[in-house]
C-alpha cells in the first residue's frame, strides 16, 4: 500500500512533464509561425513599396519619353495602352486617340503613304510563320496643326492559338529631322551626280564646240567672199547660207554656256522683234499640222540678256509645245506682254526660291498637246530626264538655265489631255533704250596694209582667211603650227603688221608661239582666234597692249574691225 501511495507523486510527475513539454512545443510552433507570418508581412509589404516605386518611376519615364508606347487591342477595336507622348508628336491627347479608333488614324496618313498601310495590315493579319512579327513601319501623319510628321513605328504583332492577329504592340518616334536630313543628302548627291555629268557633258561639248565652229567659219567665210563677188546682200540663196551659218554658230556657243565654258553677251533686247525675226524659221520646226498663233505687244519694255539665249529659249517652248501636239492636229499661241508683279502674285515658279517682284516681260507659250500629270511636272527640269523616247533630256534644263542666267523666272501649268503652259518671266531694265542696229558697213571705207601672218593648222581656214585679207588690202604668209609662226616671224620681222594665231595647234600652240615672239618684238600686233570662249584665252593677254580676240566663227566685218582695233591700239 505504502508503495502505491508513494508511487503516485512519481506518476503525477511524469505527466506534468508531459503537458509541460507539450505547452512549450505549441508556443515555440506559435512563436515560429508569428516569426515567419512577421517575415512574410514584411516581404510583401517590402515588395508591394518596391512595386510602386518601379511603378512611379515607369510612370515618370513614359511620361517624359519622346517616343509613344502603346498596344492596341485588335479584338475590341481600342488601345490597351497609350503613353502620353502622344500629344506631343500628333497633337491628340490618349482620349482623343482611344475616341478616334484605327480608322480614324488612317485617315491622317499621308496619300503616298496610305496604301502602303493598308497592304501592310492586310499582309498582317494572318500569321504567315511559326514567329511573331517583329519590324519597322515608317509613314507620314498629319498633325494636329495640319504639317505632315514622319513617324517611325517599331512594330511587334501577336497572334492566337489560330493564327488570328489580336494585339499590336509597338513604339513611334518622330524621324521628321532625320527625313528631311536624308532627303537634303539625297539632293546633294543628286546635285554632285548632275555636276558630274556636266562636267563631262562640258569636256565633251568644248570639243564639239571647237571643230563645229571651225567648220562654220569655212562656210561663212565662202559665202562673203560669194557675196562679195555677186556685189554685196541681194537678199537671196547666199543670204540665207550667211544667216543660217550664224544661227549654227550660236548654237555651238549655247551649248558652251549651258556647260559653263563661255559667258553671256548681253545686250538690250525688245522680246517681241527677236520672235517675229524667227517667224519663217518656226514654220519650217514644227509640224505642218500645227497652228502657230501670235499676240506680241508693240509697247514693250527692252530686257538685258544674251540674243542668242534669249532665241533659243523661245525656240525650245515651240519645238517642245510641237512635240506634245505629235501628229494631231493642234494650236500653239505665243503671246508676249509686259506684267507688274508683286510678292505673291506668281507661285510654284522654278527656281523654286525665286520671287517675283516688279516690272516683267512675260513670254508665255500653251499648247493643246497631251499635258503632263504631276510626276512628270516635278521632273522636266532635271538634266538629262526626257519623256522622248529618242530624245537627251537637254532642252527644258537648257531652258532653264538660261532663265536663270537672265534672272528670270519659269512657271507652269499643265493638265493631262488639256495641254501645257509655259510662263517666261524676264525682269525689265528700267530707263534702258532699246538697242540701235550698229551700221555693218560703218568701216567699210579702211583699207589694210602691210602683211598679216595666219597661223591655223586647218588649211582651209588659212585659205578662207587668205582671201578675206587679200580683199582689205593685205599681203598674206601663213603657217600651219607655232614653231613654223615662230620661225617666220624671225625671219621676216620688219614685214609682219599683223599675227592672227589659231590657239589650238601641234607641236607648240598659239599662245605659247605669241609669247615666244613677243620676247622678239613686244609690241607686234597679235588677234587670236579660236572656237573657244574668249576668256579661255584672254586671262592671259587681256591687259597687254596690240592684243586682242575673235570668235570662229567670223563675218569679213568683224574681222577688219579686229584687225583694225590691235593694229591702232595704243
Amino acid at each position: 500500500m505504502l508503495n502505491r501511495v508513494g508511487a503516485l507523486p512519481v506518476m503525477y510527475n511524469d505527466v506534468t512533464l508531459h503537458y509541460v513539454a507539450l505547452w512549450i512545443f505549441v508556443c515555440g510552433a506559435a512563436l515560429g509561425w508569428g516569426v515567419m507570418h512577421l517575415r512574410r508581412n514584411a516581404h510583401l509589404r517590402k515588395s508591394a513599396c518596391d512595386c510602386r516605386t518601379l511603378e512611379a518611376r515607369l510612370k515618370n519615364i513614359l511620361q517624359h519619353s519622346r517616343e509613344i508606347i502603346y498596344s492596341f487591342d485588335l479584338t475590341r477595336g481600342r488601345f490597351s495602352y497609350l503613353s502620353p507622348a502622344c500629344f506631343s508628336l500628333t497633337g491628340f491627347t490618349p482620349a482623343e486617340l482611344e475616341k478616334t479608333g484605327l480608322s480614324g488614324l488612317l485617315e491622317r496618313v499621308h496619300p503616298e503613304d496610305k496604301d502602303k498601310i493598308l497592304r501592310l495590315i492586310e499582309t498582317l493579319r494572318h500569321r504567315t510563320k511559326d514567329r511573331e512579327w517583329l519590324g519597322l513601319v515608317d509613314a507620314r501623319f498629319r498633325h494636329r496643326d495640319g504639317q505632315y510628321r514622319s513617324l517611325s513605328d517599331h512594330l511587334h504583332v501577336c497572334y492566337d492559338s489560330s493564327g488570328e492577329a489580336v494585339t499590336l504592340n509597338g513604339s513611334v518616334r518622330d524621324v521628321t529631322q532625320v527625313a528631311h536630313l536624308e532627303e537634303s543628302m539625297r539632293i546633294l548627291e543628286r546635285k554632285f551626280q548632275d555636276s558630274q555629268k556636266m562636267a563631262s557633258l562640258g569636256l565633251l561639248s568644248s570639243g564639239i564646240a571647237h571643230d563645229f565652229n571651225n567648220l562654220m567659219t569655212v562656210v561663212l567665210g565662202n559665202a562673203e567672199l560669194a557675196l562679195l563677188d555677186c556685189g554685196g546682200s541681194d537678199d537671196g540663196v547666199l543670204d540665207e547660207i550667211k544667216r543660217t551659218s550664224l544661227r549654227a554658230a550660236e548654237l555651238a556657243t549655247q551649248m558652251l554656256v549651258y556647260t559653263g565654258k563661255a559667258t553671256v553677251v548681253v545686250d538690250n533686247i525688245n522680246l517681241s522683234s527677236v520672235v517675229r525675226e524667227m517667224g519663217s524659221l518656226l514654220d519650217v520646226s514644227i509640224s505642218k499640222k500645227v497652228t502657230i498663233q501670235y499676240s506680241l505687244s508693240d509697247d514693250l519694255s527692252v530686257i538685258r540678256g544674251d540674243i542668242s539665249q534669249i532665241r533659243q529659249v523661245a525656240m525650245n517652248l515651240i519645238t517642245n509645245a510641237s512635240e506634245a501636239i505629235g501628229d494631231r492636229s493642234g494650236v500653239i499661241a505665243i503671246s508676249i506682254h509686259g506684267v507688274e508683279l508683286r510678292p505673291g502674285d506668281v507661285k510654284d515658279v522654278f527656281p523654286p526660291e525665286h520671287v517675283l517682284d516688279g516690272s516683267y516681260v512675260l513670254l508665255e507659250v500653251s499648247d493643246t498637246g497631251a499635258g503632263m500629270d504631276g510626276k512628270t511636272l516635278r521632273k522636266i527640269f532635271d538634266p538629262l530626264f526626257t519623256t522622248k523616247v529618242t530624245g537627251r533630256g537637254l532642252g527644258l534644263a537648257s531652258l532653264l538655265n538660261a532663265v536663270q542666267r537672265h534672272n528670270g523666272a519659269v512657271e507652269v501649268k499643265s493638265e493631262v489631255g488639256r495641254g501645257t503652259v509655259f510662263r517666261i518671266y524676264f525682269p525689265v531694265e528700267e530707263g534702258v533704250a532699246e538697242a540701235t542696229t550698229e551700221d555693218a558697213n560703218a568701216d567699210d571705207e579702211w583699207r589694210g596694209y602691210g602683211t598679216v601672218l595666219i597661223a591655223d593648222d586647218k588649211e582651209s581656214i588659212r585659205e578662207i582667211t587668205r582671201a578675206l585679207l587679200e580683199r582689205m588690202g593685205f599681203r598674206v604668209i601663213t603657217a600651219s603650227d607655232g614653231f613654223e609662226t615662230v620661225r617666220l616671224y624671225t625671219e621676216h620681222p620688219e614685214e609682219i603688221s599683223v599675227l592672227l594665231m589659231d590657239i589650238n595647234m601641234p607641236s607648240l600652240n598659239g599662245l605659247e608661239a605669241a609669247l615666244r615672239i613677243r620676247h622678239i618684238n613686244p609690241t607686234v600686233p597679235v588677234l587670236f582666234m579660236s572656237g573657244y570662249p574668249r576668256e579661255h584665252v584672254m586671262d592671259r593677254f587681256g591687259k597687254q597692249p596690240h592684243t586682242d580676240f575673235i570668235n570662229k566663227p567670223f563675218q569679213r566685218q568683224e574681222l577688219a574691225v579686229a584687225i583694225r582695233g590691235v593694229m591702232e591700239n595704243k
